[in-house]
């Protein structure tokens, strides 16, 4: 029997932490991925990369219907430039020479007031945020880059756009981010919207690219609701071409990030089968455990039945007895499972490479739905396939039960 209810905590403990990791590796993945690049996204219609999308002018109307959606929780025009960012030049410290000037690709990401912030000060690891309410020439970019070219706070950086002829621009590095996902990591930089439009080629002049941008990000209040708000945005914006004439379009983070969330959604498929496999551990030794109390106490059957008790009223007293092992087996893994869970999410004592895993840390996140769902699976399925071996019972012979006793 201490075997069984060890079987069932166990069953608890691995099905508890599998879906506290699972569920905090998705949800983790999923919060950096949308606080960079927004559950919806408008851009020109025909456009398959919104880092490469035609210019939509920013003043619109329909914008401000969207606005108006219940659940839409901002809208903030959203600008991207490809350019190319050059370390300053390494020296030898004996020899005074210089050994290498690195240059890599980046995107300039143009923001202003309206853009949230709470996600990148959540990433922040040095520095500060601007407001990037006007062109100040600051920059926040990530540490990758930052180590890569050898950069720091308060450095001021060359960087190199291709318009119609070659533009070099220097701005000042005030903040630097790190989120663990190499593709935000490696390219992305935060500047002021205003000065990522006048390096476009957007408009026919200077001041003409400042009524262009390459689209607008919309948060969302609920994550669940992203396919129903994606339908609601898109009966707006796409029934019909806007005042200026564009033929607009709304793509949800779901598309544009497809790799990432088809490789999270397979994650589902492994906590089904671990979940599976465990609670199979587990009704083979608490169906072995009733088999042995049957065949101990057959003696105990025969007299039952010898004084008239029907098969079905012996079968419950075995089952009962078989349920408070279950019961005592979960309350001792569901202590275990959320000790470990809280250790974890309290210390991360586990530690995860960062450029593998997107994260520096096991993630741990578990409702208290969680917890009811995998004990409530855990009793039922345990309890229903004992059911089958306690028909042997009703095999036995009263006579044969006894004599042989």
């Amino acid at each position: 029997m201490r075997i069984s209810m060890i079987s069932i905590a166990l069953t608890i403990v691995v099905n508890l932490i599998t879906i506290a990791v699972v569920t905090g590796f998705q949800n983790e993945i999923r919060k950096k991925i949308v606080g960079f690049s927004a559950p919806l996204f408008i851009m020109k219609d025909g456009n398959k990369n919104i880092f490469e999308a035609d210019p939509i002018r920013i003043d619109q109307k329909k914008i401000n219907k969207v606005k108006k959606l219940k659940g839409v929780k901002s809208i903030a025009p959203i600008i991207y430039k490809p350019a190319l960012i050059r370390s300053e030049k390494f020296e030898d410290k004996n020899n005074k020479e210089i050994v290498k000037q690195d240059v890599t690709g980046v995107v300039l990401k143009g923001i202003n007031e309206n853009y949230p912030l709470d996600f990148l000060k959540s990433q922040l690891v040095d520095g500060r945020i601007p407001t990037f309410k006007e062109n100040d020439h600051s920059v926040v970019l990530s540490k990758k880059i930052c180590n890569d070219l050898n950069f720091k706070i308060g450095d001021e950086i060359a960087v190199f756009f291709v318009k119609k002829r070659s533009l070099m621009r220097r701005f000042k590095i005030i903040g630097i981010f790190e989120t663990g996902i190499e593709k935000i990591d490696n390219e992305i930089i935060f500047a002021s919207l205003v000065g990522v439009q006048e390096l476009t080629d957007f408009g026919v002049t200077k001041e003409n690219s400042l009524n262009y941008v390459s689209g607008f990000e919309v948060q969302i209040e609920n994550w669940e609701e992203l396919e129903n708000q994606s339908i609601n945005i898109s009966e707006i914006i796409e029934l019909e071409p806007n005042e200026h004439n564009e033929l607009l379009k709304v793509v949800n983070v779901l598309e544009s990030e497809n790799e990432i969330f088809s490789w999270l959604s397979f994650l589902d498929t492994n906590v089904i089968i671990i979940i599976v496999l465990m609670l199979i551990i587990g009704i083979i030794n608490i169906g072995s455990v009733l088999l042995v109390m049957i065949v101990v106490r057959s003696n105990f059957i025969g007299i039952m039945k010898a004084l008239g008790v029907n098969n079905w009223s012996i079968r419950k007293i075995f089952l009962y007895q078989t349920a408070s092992i279950i019961l005592k087996g979960m309350l001792f893994g569901n202590l275990i499972g959320l000790i470990l869970c809280w250790l974890q999410y309290s210390f991360q004592i586990i530690k995860l490479d960062a450029t593998v895993y997107y994260l520096s840390s096991v993630p741990i996140e578990l409702s208290v739905v969680d917890v009811l769902i995998i004990n409530i699976i855990t009793f039922l399925v345990c309890m229903i396939s004992l059911l089958l071996p306690s028909m042997v019972i009703s095999r036995i012979s009263p006579s044969k039960s006894i004599k042989f006793n």
